[in-house]
């Protein structure tokens, strides 16, 4: 292999690094630990920093930064009464080319998009399931960002979020 081969090389790997989302599906399961939701292991050693959080009772909220990749991950966490769970990641990526790969990996995850819903949908049984809604462009902290939202609920029947648990905390 000559040396012009191989800058190539190098530079195609550090543009496919650079270009890629940090996180993936497979790190947003990882992240809901509603056993102890202050832990967030998995977003540190994927480089996201905690830049803060509110913490009541039945809801949980924390948002992350990754400055490297500039890429931010706001997270909250529910429960209701009842004992059922609900989560939302909300997640920023800097480049419309991140937020179409992390698109393109969906039906890995065996995601379906429901175009009535206008989501991708991946029910796990009658009370939980996954969702992935599609927020496109958008403004945040002054900055463009295309945004996307991940829930994940682990309902208990006919439980649903109290006041209390959606009422944002003081």
């Amino acid at each position: 292999m000559n040396l012009g081969n191989l800058y190539i090389l190098v530079v195609i790997l550090f543009v496919n690094q650079s270009c890629a989302q940090t996180l993936k599906i497979a790190d947003f399961r990882k992240i809901v630990n509603y056993s102890n939701p202050v832990e967030h292991k998995q977003l540190s050693s994927k480089g996201f920093k905690l830049l803060n959080d509110s913490i009541s009772t039945h809801h949980k909220k924390f948002t992350f930064n990754n400055p490297e990749t500039k890429e931010i991950v706001e997270l909250t966490l529910m429960t209701d009464k009842e004992g059922g769970e609900f989560s939302t990641i909300i997640y920023f990526l800097p480049t419309e080319f991140t937020y179409k790969n992390f698109i393109s990996t969906l039906p890995i995850y065996k995601f379906k998009h429901s175009k009535r819903n206008t989501r991708y949908q991946l029910p796990t049984s009658s009370y939980s399931g996954e969702n992935i809604y599609l927020n496109g462009l958008i403004q945040f902290d002054g900055k463009k960002y295309y945004a996307l939202k991940y829930d994940h609920y682990i309902d208990k029947a006919l439980s649903v979020p109290t006041i209390e648990s959606i009422t944002k905390p003081n």
